[in-house]
């Protein structure tokens, strides 16, 4: 794809491009809020057992399985700024009412159970339309740049994010220190209702789509979708690397926000001081991983990046409370992974896939990959409670699980690369 006579350059895909950074970032703040720490505080809260906290956690993984409505409909929308507006603000909107649930009349049992619902709805209305915010924000970047585009939004996000991070940690330490942990839930729902408004404003500075085009787009059939995505064989690749790679996150990050408050003895504030340090180093390498892939290629940027992701689980098989500290050198380890991971997870079906099938390819592929996820999640939550059961010992060996978790991880990891070898490292790409 050329330049398009410097229509890249022109000033609202510029405008829109800045608008579609910032509409990340203040996403980013809200996702900070549901993820690690913060929605285990709020979970222990309500009483929940440390494998149900990994297991709720992990929703994120399950939520994918909505994305199929994307599948079966997306031909169907003739206006996708106003359907990504809708679906995505009521999301954003939604998850800010998770941290009122501590104020509902009800005894701990209910309150988990609007818990579910709510986060479970949350995620529905996100990830209906992620895939489709992220090929319209992404129609406004050449090509031959997206993969450093993604890296500086991300680093935007990350920089940000530190901040927000930081300073609400810290606030919700000094409530909870003076017994007014409520008054903590509620500044974290206020400043994500604040988050929530930013995002509107920013979808809304997004340029519209062609409305010729959107009204003029053939609506793609069932048959045809399932022939340009399942039926590609390079495609089906992507689906079961993904597969692996959320295999190795889901065996153990969502366990690992109560494992650091109740094992390791780091308060809510010295947690966010670990996360940071990751983000700084996800944040310094993210521009560096972003050239490398535009250079070598999605899959090459992927297999790097995972090779980081084993040594952070390899050294975390050793993190325990004798070893605490060595949680820094797995979260930054696992953050400097993700700058290589996470877009080029989503980038790499510009390179296999016809990118009109786009939006159905990155949603059957997340779909696919989070029912495995979470079904690892639910296999590693048991094995929790087993290890737990048995006085954190496993056939006879003093062990915590999430030891165990990190050790399964590592194998998930090794297989993804040697598998991304095998069968994407060769193959010709698309340039789309």
């Amino acid at each position: 794809m050329s330049d398009n006579n410097g229509v890249f350059n022109s000033k609202d895909y510029k405008i829109s491009r800045r608008a579609y950074t910032l509409e990340c970032m203040f996403e980013y703040f809200v996702a900070l809020l549901v993820a690690d720490a913060f929605i285990a505080k709020l979970l222990k809260y309500f009483g929940t057992s440390d494998a149900l906290c990994g297991i709720i956690s992990s929703f994120i993984s399950l939520s994918f399985l909505f994305q199929i409505f994307s599948v079966l409909i997306m031909g169907r929308i003739k206006n996708t700024k106003r359907t990504a507006i809708i679906f995505h603000t009521a999301a954003q909107f939604l998850f800010s009412c998770l941290y009122f649930i501590p104020f509902l009349p009800a005894d701990n049992g209910v309150r988990q159970a609007v818990f579910i619902i709510c986060i479970l709805a949350a995620y529905f209305g996100n990830y209906f339309v992620t895939n489709l915010i992220y090929k319209w924000g992404n129609s406004f970047v050449n090509p031959h740049k997206r993969a450093s585009f993604s890296s500086t939004k991300e680093m935007v996000s990350l920089f940000a994010g530190m901040i927000v991070s930081l300073g609400l940690g810290y606030a919700i330490d000094k409530l909870d220190e003076s017994g007014d942990l409520t008054h903590g839930f509620l500044l974290s729902s206020v400043c994500m209702l604040v988050f929530c408004s930013a995002d509107l404003v920013c979808l809304i500075c997004i340029k519209s789509g062609d409305k010729k085009e959107e009204e003029d787009k053939p609506k793609l059939r069932l048959s045809d979708i399932m022939k340009n995505t399942l039926g590609n064989k390079n495609y089906v690749h992507t689906v079961i690397l993904k597969c692996l790679w959320w295999g190795a996150t889901y065996v153990t990050i969502g366990f690992l926000g109560t494992y650091k408050q109740e094992e390791l003895f780091y308060t809510l504030g010295q947690i966010q001081i670990i996360n940071i340090i990751g983000c700084a180093g996800r944040f310094l390498l993210s521009k560096p991983f972003g050239k490398f892939s535009d250079k070598h290629g999605f899959v090459r940027g992927i297999q790097l990046a995972m090779a980081v992701a084993a040594a952070a689980f390899a050294v975390n098989i050793f993190t325990a409370p004798g070893t605490r500290w060595f949680i820094i050198v797995f979260v930054l380890l696992y953050n400097i992974s993700l700058a290589g991971t996470f877009q080029n997870m989503i980038n790499i079906s510009y390179a296999f896939v016809d990118v009109k099938y786009f939006v159905q390819a990155a949603a059957l592929k997340d779909c696919i990959a989070g029912v495995f996820g979470f079904l690892c999640a639910l296999a590693s939550g048991r094995l929790l409670s087993v290890i737990q059961e048995n006085g954190n010992t496993l056939f006879g060996i003093p062990v915590y699980a999430q030891q165990v978790q990190s050790a399964v991880s590592l194998l998930f990891v090794i297989a993804a690369v040697i598998y991304a070898q095998v069968t994407l490292s060769h193959k010709k790409t698309l340039l789309q």
